[in-house]
């Protein structure tokens, strides 16, 4: 993987990126709230927050495009690749209306237009203040929850066989169904995954729908060959297969 939103220095560049975002575009928010409310605050600083939007769409769409870069490394929740994919959408949103209302807003006899567009401002600002918390919160939760809540072993139940090279059929996986005793079969490899299911990142509900069954579709389609989750998954493994 070698494509310019994926690394430099040996560093990932999303993380590089996105600290830059999440300080500017809720700074360029607020400024244009109070700008909107404070003619005095609008008429010295109105100018600067449009600046700052201005270099922050670009910077969302970087974000956006590593981040992908970032997943088919690690891996990522269903929820902050959704929040992160239209957060570059609502921040260029923002600032055209940002520009448009500075414009109107120099304009004395544009009073109603001017009025209107303050209206936008703040409604698109609120909301873009709040998906910015959305989306860092739930990046956050995804990368740390991995390495904080963790398990450090497979911690298997009473039933559970003791090596990872036990052979185990379908029959004994099918009786492992429920959250409080999940089993599935990833790649011809079965797997305890009870004592991860409420850590999971993206959610108990997408490792339940696995128990006592071929889980390999699912988790192919949410993880793919990222290595984080391969690895987290690899600490779960009871066992194999057995020949039908």
């Amino acid at each position: 993987m070698n494509d310019i939103f994926d690394t430099v220095s040996g560093l990932p560049v999303h993380p590089l990126v996105i600290h830059f975002v999440v300080v500017l575009v809720p700074l360029a928010a607020v400024g244009l709230i109070v700008g909107v409310m404070n003619s005095a605050f609008r008429r010295r600083f109105a100018l600067a927050q449009v600046l700052i939007l201005a270099v922050s769409v670009p910077l969302s769409f970087v974000a956006k495009e590593s981040g992908q870069s970032l997943a088919e490394r690690v891996g990522i929740t269903e929820r902050h690749e959704s929040l992160g994919d239209i957060f570059p959408l609502w921040v260029t949103v923002l600032a055209v209306v940002a520009v448009i209302w500075y414009l109107l807003a120099r304009r004395d006899s544009a009073t109603v237009l001017r009025k209107i567009a303050g209206v936008a401002v703040f409604a698109v600002s609120v909301g873009v203040i709040s998906l910015t918390f959305l989306v860092g919160h739930s990046g956050a939760e995804a990368t740390w929850a991995k390495i904080i809540g963790a398990p450090s072993g497979p911690n298997p139940s009473a039933s559970t066989p003791a090596s990872g090279t036990e052979s185990i059929t379908v029959a004994d996986v099918s009786r492992h169904r429920t959250p409080a005793d999940c089993w599935t079969i990833i790649d011809g490899a079965v797997y305890d995954m009870t004592p991860f299911l409420n850590q999971h990142p993206g959610g108990s509900a997408a490792i339940a729908g696995l128990c006592g069954v071929d889980g390999t579709a699912g988790f192919q389609a949410q993880h793919g060959g990222a290595s984080a989750p391969n690895a987290q998954l690899e600490q779960l493994k009871i066992g194999v297969l057995a020949a039908p």
